[in-house]
């Protein structure tokens, strides 16, 4: 259910709210270029980033469920050996940087709310994987942080 909360006001939301916000209400000054090139090297880069985290996470799934039918180890190479939810970690480069490539910085501000359903997902997540998958306990404080090297 999260996932479709994340899905509709995140990578529906934000761009129709970009549009409006450009086109018809004009609630902020748009970004300069810069800053909107900025937003469109921040969106392709979360995309290669998503893309590089599916390929090195065979077990990624759009619910939050263990595959004992495929014998589902902890993911923890490529970008895995840096954050425990690289997949998660694009979703804010692309949610921001399409706000920003698109014009408007309070698109880029409604991205709060995909990221925090997002990050209730990926503690939910979290809590099944530590319960219920062999190795992830010891995975976890291995690689300290979640979404961001140094962060969280």
């Amino acid at each position: 259910m999260l996932v479709l909360g994340v899905l509709a006001t995140g990578f529906v939301g934000v761009p129709l709210l970009a549009g409006l916000d450009v086109w018809h209400l004009h609630l902020l000054a748009s970004p300069p270029p810069p800053v909107a090139w900025a937003g469109l090297l921040a969106f392709a880069l979360g995309w290669v980033l998503k893309n590089i985290a599916l390929r090195a996470n065979a077990f990624a799934v759009t619910e939050v469920r263990l595959q004992p039918e495929r014998a589902q180890t902890v993911a923890d190479a490529g970008p895995y050996r840096f954050v425990r939810h690289p997949f998660y970690a694009a979703d804010p480069l692309i949610l921001i940087g399409s706000a920003l490539w698109l014009g408007s910085y309070v698109a880029a501000a409604s991205a709060a709310l995909p990221l925090a359903l997002m990050v209730i997902r990926l503690q939910r997540e979290e809590h099944v994987l530590r319960q219920e998958l062999a190795g992830y306990g010891a995975y976890a404080t291995r690689v300290r942080y979640r979404l961001v090297p140094g962060l969280w």
